[in-house]
């Protein structure tokens, strides 16, 4: 249904005159008629008797209780989309590893907050094997996935998928423990470390590991393992930002992607004044970020926003890393 028929159809019925509706409304007389008409024919009734004197027929009197009605509820739909322009509310879902929330949201909230100051963000934490199917059922709008050699491949006439960054895994280890443990080496072994250590290298100093359900940290402990070095790991948990003050203080060393080192570096600088960060050889470009979102998904502003931020701030997680490299070179 026009809009512009069924108001031109209310001042007629107001007015019962074609000619002081158009002067009401500003338009010709011929407008208005063709406005009418267009209804007419439109719902196949005639609206007005034109003879002897114009009046509503039956079709007109229930168009007019239901144009009232219509007219009513258009203006509401203004009045909600222009709210929703101006405050932009409403909730977008991005799912992602659990291990990798923190060091996300910490990133993409202020970007997007900026853009859209009271829209929440709900984050879904699942494994990468089981995010695609969220997806796919439109439980996620939009999700980051890691993806190895091993890993199911998607189908790209499902998924629309964007190449974020192929990853590799650093080795974070305190000044105190490659001074005990490099002993005769030290500091030349920092100079070797910086063009990548090997993960046998450091079999022997104790490790912070994620749980067993860590496909990456199950990696680690089975290469070891069949190296005949199995690792002695002191702590097994998720929580990597709250071993930062104990690898600081000698406890033991982990592993992190480059995200999480980023968010490591800002909330807890200094820190990294006793840390130094080494590329692990064995896991050297291994996985790769994808951010994914399903084909027939229609994507809003925010939607669409959020894949904008998201391809930024992927884009400078190697700026991070050399500043890293830098403040911790000899």
């Amino acid at each position: 249904m026009n809009m512009s028929d069924v108001q031109c159809f209310l001042k007629v019925a107001e007015c019962m005159s074609f000619s002081k509706a158009a002067e009401a409304l500003y338009i010709s007389q011929q407008a208005v008629s063709l406005h009418v008409k267009h209804l007419e024919e439109t719902y196949k009734v005639l609206l007005f008797e034109r003879k002897p004197k114009l009046k509503l027929t039956q079709s007109g009197r229930l168009l007019l209780d239901a144009a009232h009605d219509i007219i009513d509820r258009e203006s509401e739909l203004v009045e909600q989309f222009n709210f929703s322009k101006n405050f932009r509310t409403g909730e977008i879902t991005v799912g992602l590893p659990p291990n990798r929330s923190t060091a996300f949201i910490d990133e993409f909230t202020p970007p997007f907050s900026r853009i859209y100051p009271n829209m929440t963000v709900k984050l879904v934490e699942r494994t990468s094997n089981s995010l695609p199917v969220s997806v796919i059922n439109n439980e996620i709008d939009i999700a980051l996935v890691l993806i190895s050699p091993y890993s199911e491949r998607l189908d790209p006439e499902l998924f629309q998928i964007l190449p974020l960054e192929t990853e590799s895994l650093y080795l974070v280890i305190p000044d105190q423990l490659l001074r005990e443990h490099f002993r005769e080496e030290y500091p030349d072994c920092v100079r070797e470390f910086q063009r990548g250590v090997s993960l046998f290298r450091v079999a022997h100093i104790p490790m912070f590991l994620h749980p067993d359900t860590s496909r990456l940290h199950e990696t680690i402990y089975n290469k070891l393992l069949r190296n005949g070095t199995p690792p002695f790991i002191r702590i097994k948990t998720t929580l990597t930002s709250s071993l930062l003050s104990l690898c600081e203080q000698g406890y033991g060393i982990f592993f992190s992607n480059l995200m999480s080192l980023k968010f490591l570096y800002h909330s807890q600088r200094q820190s990294f004044e006793k840390l130094r960060i080494f590329p692990v050889l064995e896991f050297q470009n291994t996985r790769q970020t994808l951010l994914i979102y399903h084909r027939k998904k229609r994507l809003t502003s925010p939607l669409t926003d959020s894949i904008e931020i998201i391809k930024g701030l992927y884009q400078n997680h190697p700026l991070i890393l050399d500043a890293l490299l830098r403040q911790r070179s000899l």
